[in-house]
Formats: C-alpha cells, structure tokens, sequence
C-alpha cells in the first residue's frame, strides 16, 4: 500500500503532532498554576514517603500517558475511554487520594480538561483542514 504524500495529508499529520505536543508540553503548566495554592505550595514540595528514589517521577508518567489517551481518544471519537482514564487514575492514586482529595483530584480533572480541550481543538483543526481542501 503506498503512502499519500499529499498536501492535505502532510497537514493533517503536523496538525495530530502539533496537537499532541502542545498537550503534552503544556499539560504539566496547566496541572501547576491550578494547583498550587496561594501559599506557593506544590507536589514536589509535599514531603514524600521515605523509599527508594525511582528513576522518574510516576505522576509525570502517569499524566503524560493519561493526555495521550486522552486525545487519542477525542481524536478517534472514543469519547467513552476518558472514563476509564479516570478510574483507572483514580485506583492508581487511591492512598495520596485519601489522603489529600482536592490536591490530587484536582490535578487530575485540570489535566484531563487540558487534554480534552487539546484534542477538540486539533480536530477541529483536522475539520477545517478538510474542508478547505474540498472547496
């Protein structure tokens, strides 16, 4: 099966990217400025429970995976799969969710806010990019 190179087709792929980067890019900005509270306090200031550093930050990973799915799943028209990111992440975190609801559930709701808003965004990039090929 050849690949289409054409114009249309260039864009509708550095549109998917772009919208993907900017989620991702952006999504840990947005997840700050609505959850820091007015005294400057963060997650990566909270004291952490005494265990063995991992290599990366598994709320970084988990968020950043969360907004791929999330847009995948608008860009796709799955919008159903955006509950099951929800309650999935809400499993996951269950203890720092008992613990601090608000902090951690906020969070979640602004980065999956974020990553909804971006994938309807880049679809309607998508849709426009389509009819302005047709005419």
């Amino acid at each position: 099966m050849p690949i289409d190179l054409t114009q249309e087709s260039i864009l509708r792929v550095s549109i998917i990217l772009l919208g993907y980067l900017l989620t991702l890019a952006l999504s840990g900005v947005m997840v700050r400025h609505f959850t820091q509270s007015s005294s400057g306090d963060t997650e990566q200031e909270r004291p952490k429970p005494a265990q063995k550093k991992p290599r990366f930050d598994p709320s970084i990973v988990i968020g950043k995976c969360e907004n791929l799915l999330a847009v995948t799943f608008i860009l796709t028209n799955q919008v159903m799969g955006l509950a099951l990111i929800f309650a999935a992440k809400s499993l996951v975190r269950r203890d720092a969710i008992e613990k601090d609801a608000g902090y951690y559930l906020g969070g979640t709701f602004v980065n999956l806010t974020w990553s909804v808003l971006m994938g309807y965004l880049t679809r309607l990039a998508l849709d426009s990019t389509s009819l302005a090929f047709e005419g």
